[in-house]
């Protein structure tokens, strides 16, 4: 048996749709046309026992050829996948149907605009959060400043404590 080439086992890994992230096959067919540049390579894996190949069918144009993969080829593409890696903290977040931000799912407490809509806050903003609470301002942008001074302070107090 010949050595099989990486560039070989790529192609039997594309006809069964695996990948580094996808790691079970969903189809198991390859259709090359007759002047196709990897004809003879899948010809090698259909003499290595990889591979079987038989005629298009009549909606292709004639010459082209049908490549699936036999199981010792699946076997073969799969065990040459290389480990898995490990998750990303926001692909955690998204397998882990949550129901809330990223941001609250990290535990970060993200701070809340509230708009005041009676007296003596009428059409006033202020930011609060569990950590802080601003004072109501006249624009988002001073109340943006007066959060992050009442946060500071809180910083400053629970160090001193």
């Amino acid at each position: 048996m010949n050595e099989i080439t990486q560039h070989q086992i790529g192609l039997l890994q594309h006809a069964l749709g695996i990948n580094e992230n996808r790691r079970e096959p969903y189809r198991n067919y390859f259709l090359a046309c007759g002047g196709h540049s990897d004809n003879a390579d899948l010809e090698s894996l259909v003499s290595a026992g990889l591979m079987t190949s038989r005629a298009a069918p009549s909606f292709c144009a004639d010459g082209d050829v049908v490549y699936h993969v036999t199981d010792a080829g699946r076997e073969m593409a799969i065990s040459a996948l290389p480990a898995p890696k490990k998750r990303t903290r926001y692909q955690e977040y998204l397998a882990a149907d949550y129901g809330h931000s990223f941001a609250e799912w990290l535990g970060i407490d993200v701070p809340k605009i509230e708009y005041g809509s009676w007296y003596p806050n009428d059409g006033k903003f202020r930011m609060v959060s569990r950590r802080a609470s601003g004072e109501w301002c006249n624009t988002q942008k001073e109340a943006k400043a007066s959060y992050k001074q009442a946060l500071n302070t809180s910083k400053s107090y629970r160090e001193a404590v």
